[in-house]
């Protein structure tokens, strides 16, 4: 588990790395506590590269947003039917407040 609080905003991840085989769906959880701010931002950064911001989503979108609580609210990533280019450090980041929060994962042939 990882977990990163500024000024009172937490961002935390519980699974920190996959290992999937070709086709699988992997989903990457970011659950975010005493957030005040509307965007949730997912970065994707592949072995040797530079950090790509791959999605941001309002945290009131009700299709993204899979639990809402007293205690914060949980984002949940799909990467489906995974791909060798998938692979990489996906992060999750409350970006007005420089929160984030990291997961790897990785790809792999499927077993024959």
């Amino acid at each position: 588990q990882t977990r990163l609080a500024v000024l009172g905003v937490t961002v935390e991840q519980d699974q920190l790395s996959w290992v999937k085989e070709e086709g699988k769906s992997v989903y990457i959880n970011c659950r975010v506590t005493d957030r005040s701010t509307d965007y949730i931002h997912w970065y994707q950064q592949k072995d040797g590269e530079a950090m790509t911001r791959i999605l941001y989503i309002k945290h009131d979108d009700f299709s993204v947003t899979l639990e809402k609580g007293d205690a914060g609210d949980n984002y949940v990533l799909k990467v489906g039917s995974m791909k060798l280019n998938h692979a990489g450090v996906y992060y999750c980041a409350v970006w007005d407040w420089s929160s984030s929060s990291h997961s790897e994962i990785n790809c792999s042939h499927p077993v024959q």
